[in-house]
């Protein structure tokens, strides 16, 4: 039976690309495939090398695993499906065929509970009728699974054709729903196999002629895709889904049950989400994706996609524009962890941090995070250059590589920017302007490469007990400063550590001060692009921004934004930070 489970992931593996072509529903953002393979993943790791000799110890390590391992919409109704065909089946060791029919149905039932508002001639309308389809012949007398299935498996078919007739935003793309045809590839992977032994690939000319998801059609009223999984005892799924319904949402799925839920959801603001799920239990495996950025890579120009850890710090005006990715650095304030500005935003970080008697802790994201979003931008044909915090401040851009070297060679490259905040999301900026223009990805790695030593990033701190506390400046320091009234500025060197790059007179972070240690350090003769960076202080980065278009005739661009937490840590409440760079002339 693990066999024949490996046979049907395997197939949808294959298939992952074709999948994201054809979502439409509930949003094109173009990535069931990609989260049904995360999904089947998660199963396939937890069964591959664990023998079972009874079923529902198998069935259980599968639910568990599909609920532990769920993306997107379609992967958390697989997670309930199978939560609902182990229950069916606890305390079996063998599985006969009317032991099947019956667990298929139940998992189909308790798919539909997952969804807040059920949709007709989705994944659970196929799921419905497979099921009723081998209760109906199990009932007539059919005893063997094999039989079973491959009845099962043409109702499946003929339900998935049918989805369209179902849901008009299907029959309008010209495509079945995309989780129901994952649910069908499964199927007919285990199918190729219980007949040959093998898993079968459908041709590559298939994919092209289907339809894809086109520029009419848009992700709807929320923006994240938002996730999470709540952990605790006796957790009542239909509490959470009640209290998740009071949001402003769309597309609820709640899965599980007993000491893990998964709850899927579409929102505007996913902290929202975070803080009632709070309510029922501890918060793990959080994620919001941007559904906005991901169905305008079926628009998007050039052939080469920019991710940046959010280490790095941009306007999200150009974030926005030109299509950067950004993956999250996660933060703990004592049990609680948060998704940089996701489910933390900028200025609610800095009142924690000012007021939290222990440091947070940042880490950056799993490798996981990393490889969910460059499955999906290689699986839409794009080369990835992902930008990252400097290696010398962060095991962050190790984690990308990591994630980077499961990809297909050569797809995926990662940049250490040896930088941090305005300098890395500077070099992010670039290497989008550059994608833009239609550069290939060794185009834009070799500009970065040019433009790495050339790109500076200069910071103060309003008070250096910030950067004493979290291990960055010894203590004496604080104390020499402190007795002269002097204030260090703070620099990533070459190498990309953390360094002194001089002082000034006087206490607090103070934008006369900075602006004249960033002109200093330009050249009078060439033109620069400058992104400053505040701590909550947006005052003292607006007076920042006007010193330096005064006191350098040559600025190409100034932009202000929120510094996020890999130098904001550091500087506390009241810091400013300044990168700058040459403006390249292939981008002028």
């Amino acid at each position: 039976m693990i066999r024949a489970i490996a046979a049907g992931i395997a197939h949808l593996f294959q298939r992952r690309d074709y999948l994201n072509r054809i979502n439409v529903f509930p949003v094109p953002d173009g990535d069931t495939g990609t989260n049904m393979a995360f999904t089947f993943k998660a199963i396939l790791d937890a069964t591959a090398k664990n023998p079972y000799d009874r079923v529902d110890q198998l069935m259980a390590a599968v639910a568990a695993a599909a609920l532990d391992g769920a993306r997107g919409n379609s992967g958390a109704i697989m997670a309930q499906y199978f939560h609902g065909f182990s229950e069916a089946i606890e305390g079996r060791r063998l599985l006969t065929a009317e032991g099947f029919a019956r667990a298929a149905q139940c998992g189909a039932a308790s798919a539909w509970t997952a969804m807040s508002e059920p949709v007709p001639g989705t994944l659970p309308t196929v799921l419905e009728d497979f099921s009723s389809e081998l209760r109906d012949r199990a009932d007539a007398g059919v005893d063997d699974i094999r039989t079973l299935i491959r009845y099962g498996l043409d109702r499946a078919r003929r339900s998935l054709l049918d989805t369209p007739n179902q849901l008009p935003a299907l029959k309008q793309a010209g495509v079945v729903d995309a989780g129901a045809q994952g649910f069908v590839d499964l199927l007919d992977g285990i199918w190729t196999y219980i007949e040959r032994g093998l898993t079968e690939a459908l041709p590559e000319q298939l994919a092209d002629t289907v339809a894809t998801t086109g520029p009419d059609l848009d992700v709807g009223d929320h923006r994240y895709c938002t996730e999470c999984v709540i952990e605790g005892e006796s957790l009542d799924r239909n509490a959470v889904m009640t209290a998740l319904q009071a949001l402003d949402s769309s597309s609820l799925v709640v899965a599980g049950g007993g000491s893990r839920v998964r709850v899927h959801v579409h929102v505007n603001t996913p902290a929202d989400v975070f803080l009632a799920c709070e309510a029922f239990g501890a918060i793990v495996q959080q994620k919001a994706d941007d559904m906005e950025r991901q169905h305008g890579l079926l628009n998007q120009t050039g052939q080469v996609a920019v991710v940046m850890d959010s280490g790095g710090d941009a306007p999200p005006s150009e974030i926005d524009r030109l299509g950067i990715h950004v993956v999250p650095v996660r933060l703990s304030f004592g049990d609680r962890e948060y998704l940089d500005r996701v489910s933390l935003s900028a200025e609610a970080f800095y009142d924690l941090l000012a007021t939290a008697p222990e440091p947070p802790l940042t880490s950056q994201p799993p490798t996981r995070d990393f490889g969910r979003v460059y499955a999906l931008l290689t699986s839409h044909g794009y080369d990835v250059v992902s930008v990252g915090l400097s290696q010398k401040l962060s095991g962050t851009t190790a984690a990308a590589e990591q994630a980077a070297g499961r990809q297909d060679q050569g797809r995926v490259r990662v940049f250490d920017s040896r930088s941090a905040s305005a300098g890395q999301g500077l070099l992010a900026i670039f290497a989008a302007e550059a994608a833009e223009l239609g550069m290939s990805a060794d185009e834009v790695e070799a500009l970065l490469r040019e433009l790495r030593p050339l790109t500076r990033v200069v910071a103060v701190a309003s008070d250096l007990s910030f950067a004493v506390r979290g291990g960055r400046v010894p203590r004496w320091i604080k104390w020499l400063t402190d007795r002269l009234h002097i204030n260090p500025v703070l620099t990533a060197n070459p190498e990309g550590r953390l360094s002194l790059a001089g002082f000034h007179r006087g206490r607090g972070a103070r934008p006369q001060a900075l602006a004249r240690t960033a002109v200093r350090l330009m050249a009078d003769e060439r033109m620069y692009r400058v992104l400053i960076a505040h701590a909550n202080h947006a005052e003292g980065a607006s007076e920042l921004r006007r010193r330096i278009l005064r006191q350098h005739g040559r600025i190409h661009s100034c932009h202000v934004t929120e510094a996020g937490p890999a130098l904001g840590v550091h500087l506390g409440p009241g810091g400013l930070i300044v990168g700058f760079a040459p403006q390249p002339e292939v981008l002028a």
